[in-house]
């Protein structure tokens, strides 16, 4: 919705400065590049606006040499090519197709070497742009820091679920581990958390919001839980392929053990994500993760003791560890609050 009003009030400043002020014969193309920008982080906007500037002088340099070199179809043809081969060159990627659109435009126009409409032309584009990067600068610049937030508080959540789900089958010894594994690869396979950060201080560049986020610490404040909720979704997938290898029906106290400190850690999880991943700035920690300690200290005893009889238990104590450590970091226990 936010983008929609941004590119309307942008399409609709673009048309009047074009138009009204300026009396430009092909006002049109201002409000096209000024929607161009609209959407874009701050920064990128420049980057967008760069090129979309330097793909209409190409385009229109690629139709004024074939207009005053060649014949009409001849130089149509020979437009079209050049200007496809120029809007290869990676920095004009992805709008370098357009070098080639603005060259058989300009030519079926007949204005490829009227200097006036040429002027007027450029103009047109740079004025548009100018008008994109300063609404999108202004109304309600992106943060997709927010969205980085959000994401961590989902990832979070799917870790609790999934193990949660877990802990409910191997406590009624039921056989639907196909599902633990297609979730956990579910998690594995969208966004990397750290990569969501990363996105979201990069739209801070240049973003009048960013003071907002400095106050309380940036980007800096989800670094570390990016950084170990990473880390979780690949020791949950090793969890998994560890109980999933386990036989409960001869180690009904393996069984136990493991279906507690399962719905411990995702009880652990779900807290975490309701407190500190949600809010950095609250003070409250995590409390269900001492349950959760508790219960895994209880399963390495059992692994020490002998007294279960499949080779996995230590694999299962292993991915154990890295999802409480991970725990711990997302309880600010590793880093300043």
């Amino acid at each position: 919705m936010i983008t929609a009003l941004k590119g309307a009030v942008a399409v609709v400043i673009a048309w009047v400065i074009a138009n009204s002020v300026f009396h430009s014969p092909e006002a049109f193309l201002a409000p096209y590049a000024a929607l161009f920008i609209i959407g874009n982080t701050v920064r990128n906007s420049m980057r967008v606006a760069a090129r979309q500037v330097s793909v209409v002088v190409l385009g229109v340099v690629v139709a004024a040499v074939a207009a005053v070199t060649l014949p009409t179809v001849a130089a149509l043809a020979i437009a079209t090519g050049a200007g496809i081969l120029v809007g290869r060159i990676p920095r004009l990627s992805p709008d370098g197709i357009w070098v080639a659109v603005t060259a058989v435009l300009v030519l079926l126009y007949g204005t490829a070497t009227n200097p006036y409409l040429v002027m007027h032309r450029i103009g047109d584009v740079v004025l548009g742009v100018f008008v994109g990067i300063a609404v999108n600068a202004v109304l309600v610049p992106p943060d997709y820091l927010s969205d980085a937030r959000d994401l961590l508080v989902a990832r979070t959540h799917e870790v609790a679920d999934i193990l949660r789900q877990m802990a409910a089958d191997v406590k009624a010894s039921a056989g639907t581990q196909g599902s633990w594994r297609q979730r956990a690869l579910s998690v594995n396979k969208s966004v990397a958390a750290e990569t969501a950060v990363m996105d979201g201080e990069a739209s801070l560049v240049g973003n009048f919001r960013k003071r907002g986020w400095l106050r309380i610490g940036g980007s800096e404040l989800f670094r570390p839980a990016a950084e170990a909720l990473d880390r979780a979704a690949l020791h949950l997938m090793g969890l998994i392929l560890a109980v999933e290898d386990s036989d409960f029906n001869e180690n009904g106290s393996l069984q136990s053990a493991v279906s507690e400190l399962l719905e411990a850690m995702a009880i652990a999880f779900a807290d975490a994500g309701r407190g500190p991943v949600h809010d950095p700035t609250d003070h409250r920690s995590v409390t269900t993760l001492p349950l959760a300690r508790e219960r895994l200290t209880a399963l390495e005893k059992l692994v020490q003791q002998g007294t279960v009889t499949t080779s996995v238990a230590p694999s299962i104590v292993l991915s154990s560890r890295g999802l409480l450590a991970a725990l711990a970091v997302l309880d600010r226990e590793e880093y300043g609050s």
